[in-house]
């Protein structure tokens, strides 16, 4: 072949290319065509999560989580053009997490603790909507539609907290002196008891003011009135307000179980200790983290958070904090908290204890640091239900006692010798209490005024990238 059959061969050769970079020109096309149709369908996704997270996240309340989910889906129905109720988020008050398919759209909702102490209730909210859609150039090559996604993650603003409701509480029993002598008790601040409250005995009847009063006396703010919630039938034990004033008794209210989720833990990461000598610092006081086999034992606490495992003896002594402030006052940094669960078998006695863990008593909306200890403003905490501290809770006659901050104990029973005189500030939630037989014990249960579970959040929120 001469040099003319080499030019028409060269110019089908060419022919060939030509024609193969015009489909992958065009196949390309019709790709970048599509994905900026995906891409621009993502952004407009992406800006629907991120206000239905922040909408729904600000819902949240110890009331439940279905407000939250709800406003979130209020949000997203606004934007993407569809109407509620919707498969099972049917209002306000039932709109379980889950998926659901609406107008061609998937909606996951999903609930979650936020890291570092969350207080009875989830605090973020987790949005993921994805989209299919059909393509308009890409199904030329197979891919007839086209699938976006987003996802959003939101937490409210402010410090989480859970307020205490309670100066004292007996979730599952009466709240009693049973016995004569000169025994008697004094509650400042408003009382459950899922039986009874009061004593067995009336000169011996526990007084209990018609307002609620503070720890150093004064009225708290607005003066709001005392109340007897009763879960159970009606109350059979004697109690009177000290001022003579009525006290409103409230029957068949159940025990609301806020604090379940609000257990203070150790600061990270947490040295394990085998023994009390490993677990003192060099002047001798003990160190905050996580005690196997054993507790901690007269002497003084630093600051922070003692978890207790394994230990067949929880007998505290006369101990207390290294720096320890007023009985219900912030303790601060010194602040101890101690929890304890079900692998502790050994009865709680307190009857020396004089310990604070109140380490963060500011208003919800103060900006600066929060719970500078990590205690939650818990000194003692136990859980509920599996895995929860189930001995008792003693105190011995002559008792120094001396407790500020909560104690949730609430699978506990609480006994106290009749002549003991303890003293706490701040919220004591047990199974049930009861002071048996006579003596001169004086049992004060000191309220504090706004008391809340406070995690250690400062006053941030919104989106969590």
């Amino acid at each position: 072949m001469g040099a003319r059959g080499q030019h028409v061969r060269e110019r089908g050769q060419a022919v060939v290319i030509v024609g193969a970079m015009l489909v992958a020109l065009t196949i390309l096309g019709t790709m970048v065509f599509d994905v900026g149709l995906a891409m621009s369908d993502r952004r407009n996704l992406q800006a629907h999560a991120d206000a239905a997270a922040l909408a729904g996240a600000r819902s949240y309340s110890q009331h439940g989580v279905n407000r939250a989910h709800w406003v979130a889906m209020q949000y997203l129905g606004s934007s993407l053009n569809f109407g509620l109720p919707t498969g099972s988020c049917a209002s306000a008050a039932s709109c379980p997490a889950g998926t659901y398919s609406v107008a061609g759209y998937q909606v996951t909702l999903r609930d979650s603790y936020r890291t570092g102490g969350i207080l009875g209730y989830p605090t973020v909210l987790d949005v993921v909507l994805s989209h299919q859609q059909p393509s308009v150039f890409a199904r030329m090559v197979g891919y007839s539609t086209l699938t976006t996604a987003a996802s959003a993650r939101a937490t409210p603003p402010g410090p989480q907290i859970a307020g205490a409701a309670y100066a004292v509480a007996a979730v599952t029993g009466d709240a009693m002196i049973n016995g004569g002598g000169a025994a008697f008790q004094t509650v400042t601040g408003p009382v459950y008891a899922y039986g009874s409250f009061g004593a067995n005995n009336g000169p011996h009847s526990t007084g209990v003011p018609s307002v609620q009063t503070n720890y150093d006396g004064s009225t708290c703010l607005g003066s709001p009135s005392n109340v007897l919630d009763n879960g159970g039938g009606p109350n059979s034990l004697n109690y009177h307000t000290t001022d003579g004033s009525p006290m409103p008794n409230n029957l068949g209210v159940p025990f609301n179980y806020s604090f379940d989720t609000a257990s203070p833990q150790p600061a990270q990461p947490a040295p394990t200790y085998f023994s009390a000598a490993a677990a003192k610092d060099g002047l001798g006081n003990w160190k905050p983290g996580i005690y196997n086999g054993f507790a901690p034992s007269g002497g003084t606490m630093n600051g922070g958070v003692y978890k207790i495992i394994n230990s067949a003896s929880l007998a505290l002594g006369t101990i207390t904090n290294t720096v320890h402030a007023t009985s219900g006052t912030s303790n601060g940094a010194n602040a101890v908290a101690i929890v304890i669960d079900s692998s502790d078998t050994g009865a709680l006695d307190i009857s020396d204890a004089v310990l604070n863990g109140l380490d963060d008593l500011f208003a919800t909306n103060y900006p600066g640091q929060r719970d500078p200890a990590g205690t939650h403003n818990f000194v003692i905490y136990g859980g509920h239900g599996v895995g929860s501290y189930r001995g008792g809770v003693t105190i011995g006659p002559h008792a120094t006692t001396d407790m500020s901050g909560i104690i949730y104990l609430p699978d506990s029973p609480y006994n106290s010798n009749g002549n003991s005189s303890p003293q706490f500030a701040g919220s004591l939630v047990v199974a049930s209490m009861t002071v048996n037989g006579g003596g001169n014990g004086a049992q004060v249960f000191h309220w504090v005024c706004g008391l809340n579970a406070i995690a250690g959040q400062a006053y941030q929120g919104g989106l969590v990238r």
